[in-house]
């Protein structure tokens, strides 16, 4: 094709803001603080960081012909630049493999990257991120609209199945795929890691070991340091039992925990490990007390004085 070269490939809310309004008038507040600023108050790699690193798809520069990819929107036909007719029709559920990395001149005059993807069909689709073709090799990471990455997949397989760990996350799905409210900080034996969906490729099959049952649940997951991988490894699982951590908090408050419940009188660290992280944190200051609001992005209210849950919405 005339301008095309080929690259080589290596082989609750309104009743807590009434309270809220009641408990914060007149105090003066301090800025607010937000998720990320929690998370990052003390930056340490931990063991379940650096397995999620290991999860992390390879750069572009490192694929090769016959890495694949699997379609879960059949909207993907929007994104290829000169398919066939009818070629890039349906194609949620099928394979797209990697055939060539190629430049074309692009109309700014620049070579640009073009992918070239072959169907179960036989048919080739070319599609082109808009990467400048001298940025290919220093490119970290690049997703395919509409699709989930198989080595990923397979690396992740590779990596957790037949292992145990504490699952902190209540978001789990039955066999059926329902939704349904699981439990936190408890054992799970991970049997698999299949396709989940483009904006969760990973999704993690288990058994909760401390049951009798043998119901295989699952979760989602992402990978990756972008803004939407939000519900990566080290944020769902833990290698270690996390109980042990807290020996101060008594059986009766565990079980809470473990069931996603909060009740007045609870601490702001059993508090945030029954409900995970809040989305941010009003903290003000009183004339005889240290108020609190805890926010979360499903609407849950919670609010602290001197560090003990006094009111909450759930």
């Amino acid at each position: 094709m005339k301008g095309l070269r080929r690259l080589m490939l290596p082989a609750v809310a309104a009743t807590v803001m009434v309270a809220a309004t009641g408990c914060f008038t007149g105090i003066e507040s301090t800025p607010r603080i937000t998720a990320d600023d929690v998370r990052h108050a003390g930056i340490r790699t931990t063991d379940e960081q650096a397995l999620n690193a290991a999860l992390v798809a390879p750069a572009p520069a490192a694929w090769h012909p016959g890495k694949q990819w699997l379609v879960d929107d059949s909207k993907i036909a929007l994104i290829f630049t000169s398919p066939a007719p009818g070629a890039a029709d349906s194609l949620a559920g099928s394979t797209l493999t990697l055939a060539a990395v190629d430049t074309v001149r692009a109309l700014t005059g620049i070579d640009e990257i073009s992918l070239a993807l072959a169907t179960p069909a036989g048919a080739v689709l070319n599609y082109r991120p808009g990467i400048p073709a001298d940025q290919w090799t220093s490119r970290a990471a690049l997703a395919i609209p509409f699709t989930i990455e198989l080595e990923t997949v397979a690396r992740a397989d590779s990596l957790l199945r037949g292992r145990t760990f504490y699952i902190t996350t209540p978001d789990w799905f039955d066999a059926a795929g329902h939704s349904v409210t699981g439990r936190r900080h408890v054992p799970v034996r991970v049997s698999g890691v299949g396709p989940g969906t483009e904006r969760y490729p990973l999704r993690v099959a288990f058994t909760a070991t401390d049951r009798p049952d043998s119901a295989t649940y699952s979760v989602f997951l992402t990978c990756g340091n972008s803004p939407a991988a939000t519900r990566n490894f080290d944020r769902l699982f833990s290698f270690t039992d996390p109980r042990t951590r807290y020996p101060r908090i008594t059986d009766e408050t565990w079980a809470l925990i473990v069931r996603s419940q909060v009740v007045p009188g609870m601490t702001r660290d059993e508090c945030r490990l029954a409900l995970g992280t809040p989305a941010s944190i009003d903290r003000r200051a009183g004339t005889a007390a240290q108020y609190e609001m805890w926010t979360y992005d499903t609407g849950v209210y919670l609010i602290f004085e001197d560090g003990v849950l006094t009111q909450f919405r759930k």
